[in-house]
């Protein structure tokens, strides 16, 4: 049944002539082709490739809506917007809300509140902002347009969510979240966004040099997984050590699904720790975190070392 909850992420307005060409310098994403009603996940890395900050950015035609979790607000106006230099951006806080419609696979919910997008794609629907998701949407804008919007849905035969929804989905889905999963020393490759929010035929960010280095050379020693659970387990759980080291991150409210950090070799259907005993605690690989051969900007006909035998 399709559900929306609220979201605790804010709005961030980017205004100036030069605001996709900042943004494009700064982060992650390949933006300065991006077209006005699509939206993409972007990073801003420290020096070593960790992250410092992340958001979805809503390309509008004026201007720029990036998305971000709210404890990230005062870093991304105060450390990316303090350092445009000679470059016309601004940018501005805002105190919009967002609200989550998911599982409604074929849109009929939002279709019937008129609040439809397709997925990767945004526009104005009166007075909040549409995002289309996958299985769903987001809704953005102020307060009392926001709570309009989710009535309407509810209305629609939507069931009404709170925080607990919010986390049961976003780890179903396999997104980590800020600070959680998303946190130093790990790099995007370990946590499963270049898929999403990294472009690799795209040089010259801050970070560059370590997430290329990565991908062209090396091999994660971890990586971030959807595993199942089986026995008491809970954020912060460990077994292992060294490379073959496991550590849940999150635990789904309905304790059956979490994230988890496993060795970067791990395959799907692998167990931790792997033991005959039924009873003892332990996990099981159900889904890599943004696995994918061939991210964003990935040459095919490039071998990178780590491929070679």
């Amino acid at each position: 049944m399709a559900v929306v909850f609220p979201l605790n992420l804010r709005r961030i307005e980017v205004t100036g002539d030069d605001r996709v060409r900042y943004l494009e310098d700064v982060t992650s994403q390949a933006l300065a082709s991006a077209q006005p009603g699509t939206v993409h996940g972007a990073l801003y890395l420290d020096v070593h490739g960790a992250p410092v900050a992340m958001f979805d950015v809503a390309v509008l035609p004026d201007r720029l809506a990036l998305l971000a979790p709210a404890e990230l607000e005062q870093t991304v106006v105060e450390q990316l917007g303090m350092r445009t230099f000679l470059l016309d951006a601004r940018f501005t806080a805002t105190d919009h809300v967002v609200a989550a419609l998911r599982d409604d696979p074929d849109g009929a919910v939002a279709g019937a509140a008129g609040l439809h997008a397709r997925e990767g794609r945004c526009h104005p629907g009166g007075d909040v902002l549409v995002i289309g998701r996958d299985g769903g949407v987001d809704v953005v804008g102020p307060a009392g347009a926001v709570d309009a919007a989710v009535q309407a849905l509810v209305d629609a035969g939507a069931k009404p969510g709170d925080a607990t929804d919010a986390e049961r989905w976003r780890i179903a889905a396999g997104q980590p979240a800020w600070s959680v999963e998303v946190a130093a020393p790990h790099l995007p490759e370990e946590l499963g966004l270049l898929p999403t929010h990294v472009h690799l035929a795209k040089g010259c960010y801050p970070g560059q040099e370590a997430v290329a280095r990565m991908w062209m050379l090396g091999r994660p020693r971890r990586r971030l997984a959807k595993v199942a659970v089986r026995g008491p387990v809970e954020p912060g759980w460990q077994t292992g050590e060294g490379r073959h080291k496991v550590t849940v991150t999150s635990v789904s409210p309905d304790g059956d699904l979490a994230l988890a950090f496993v060795p970067g070799d791990a395959q799907v259907g692998a167990v931790f720790p792997a033991s005959a005993d039924a009873s003892e605690a332990a996990v099981e690989v159900l889904d890599l975190v943004g696995d994918t051969a061939y991210p964003p900007g990935a040459d095919p006909a490039v071998t990178r070392r780590r491929d070679k035998r």
